[in-house]
């Protein structure tokens, strides 16, 4: 049971490790070649990007970051974290946008009800995709998004 400052600290160490994990991806897509603009606040529905990145062309790519580098649920383990993604990416889509929106995370959901929601998600076509950072398979999706 956690209680004034160890509340304090805990909290203080969730942001920390939310902000790097936000640097990583960051990182991760101006190294694919990404332009990237900052943080967007959808006020007409009540969602936050974290990054909204530009493609040749001029195309805007919606960027939502999940994840943390400790924890014992981390990323989209956690389904009240994934519902937020989840919900996000519905309100997206309801209001007619049409931009690409992807999750980027540190963990995904192998089983389970997180496992079923994400999938349910995916075909209900609320993300574009949801890509694990420390996947290198998997970056080969981001590169793709850019043409």
């Amino acid at each position: 049971n956690l209680q004034g400052t160890d509340v304090t600290n805990f909290q203080a160490a969730g942001v920390r490790q939310g902000r790097q994990f936000a640097d990583q991806c960051d990182q991760l897509l101006r190294h694919i070649g990404f332009e990237l603009s900052g943080s967007r606040n959808l006020r007409d529905i009540g969602v936050e990007i974290d990054q909204v990145a530009i493609v040749p062309g001029g195309r805007e790519v919606l960027f939502e970051y999940k994840g943390s580098v400790q924890g014992s649920r981390p990323g989209l383990l956690r389904t009240d974290t994934l519902k937020k993604a989840i919900a996000n990416g519905a309100l997206l889509r309801a209001k007619g946008y049409s931009e690409p929106y992807v999750v980027l995370t540190s963990h995904l959901p192998a089983e389970g009800a997180g496992k079923a929601m994400l999938e349910t998600a995916r075909e209900a076509g609320y993300f574009d995709d949801v890509i694990c950072i420390y996947d290198p398979g998997s970056h080969a999706r981001l590169t793709s998004m850019r043409s």
